[in-house]
């Protein structure tokens, strides 16, 4: 996908750093793109379930950042991904399509399918692995393939999503017990997530405390609503993995809330809604806990962010996505 300036979103992951410790500007902006991409995709799946085309949508807004910061970091085509049913932002950056997104959402109205509750995400062409129906056993079937990749002495990583509600099943902890037993070349994600509420709201205690961790797992908490750091951390965790120092287990706290049904987006209305923020630059009165206001925040403090820009990109992306949203409902509804 090209951005209106002529710069390309990358596949993989640059170096994280520039002249020291700052993170790359152009990275950074890279990332608030595809933020961005996700969320306004994800909007236009709460559409077809506001219009009634589905009874059921898991939205990703709000785990942006954790999503997006981390697959950016994963060598598409060569590592393995085992993401689960709210990992909107993770097969987008893993590069699935909007109109397969689509597709994926709408199926279920064919008459030959059967409704499911979660979506399955896969894409075998990109060695991601289809969930299951069972909270946590992706954990299991993430511990065997990094089991195998090890046995053939290949430099890849195995990169496994869950929900908080993922850690209270022996699942979890069993997936963790044998990728620390073996030292597998293995990440492990967990999106412990809270809903939106006031600004004062404290954030909550980690859902690791009460399961004991096994030894020789490398476990760290992270700000899941700040995409620099989840950047970071991913890109170290993957490093980690990679040079045979065994598993890693990072737990993202994030922010999750619900779309405004007002928006343009879910009117009949020509207008594009706005998606850059005002009165960010005094940093006074700011929702930090929104991963796109806070990646502009960043990139106002660091003099790189320009409205033109990101105006220009709200309606590109808005554009690509509603013409795909359009299409794969005009065949799934002419299929049906």
């Amino acid at each position: 996908m090209k951005l209106p300036s002529g710069e390309v979103m990358t596949s993989t992951a640059p170096s994280p750093t520039l002249g020291g410790d700052k993170p790359m500007p152009l990275l950074i902006r890279d990332l608030y793109a595809r933020m961005l991409f996700t969320r306004i995709v994800d909007d236009y799946t709460w559409k077809l379930h506001t219009q009634g085309f589905i009874d059921f949508v898991t939205s990703c807004r709000g785990h942006e950042a954790a999503q997006v910061g981390s697959a950016v970091c994963i060598e598409v085509g060569k590592d393995f991904t085992l993401p689960y049913y709210r990992d909107l932002g993770v097969v987008l950056t893993i590069g699935m399509t909007p109109h397969e997104v689509f597709r994926t959402y709408l199926q279920n109205r064919l008459p030959q399918r059967s409704p499911l509750p979660f979506h399955h995400w896969g894409y075998h062409k990109h060695n991601t692995v289809t969930g299951p129906a069972p909270v946590a056993t992706q954990l299991l079937h993430a511990a065997g393939i990094a089991f195998a990749c090890k046995l053939r002495k290949a430099s890849v990583v195995t990169v496994a999503y869950c929900g908080d509600g993922a850690t209270t099943e022996a699942d979890f902890l069993e997936g963790l017990r044998f990728a620390a037993q073996h030292q597998l070349p293995v990440v492990f994600i967990c999106e412990l997530a809270f809903l939106q509420q006031s600004k004062d709201a404290i954030a909550p205690a980690s859902c690791l405390k009460s399961p004991t961790l096994p030894d020789g797992i490398t476990y760290r908490q992270v700000d899941g609503t700040d995409i620099v750091t989840v950047y970071q951390s991913m890109h170290a965790a993957m490093q980690h993995a990679r040079k045979g120092r065994g598993p890693v287990l990072l737990e993202m706290h994030v922010v999750r809330s619900l779309p405004n049904l007002h928006l343009p987006v879910f009117k009949e209305a020509e207008s594009r809604r706005p998606f850059v923020f005002d009165g960010l630059s005094d940093g006074k009165n700011v929702d930090l806990s929104d991963p796109l206001v806070r990646c502009q925040h960043y990139l106002q403090e660091h003099g790189v962010w320009d409205d033109n820009w990101a105006n220009q990109l709200c309606a590109r992306i808005s554009t690509e996505v509603e013409c795909a949203w359009h299409d794969v409902l005009h065949a799934i509804l002419q299929s049906s």
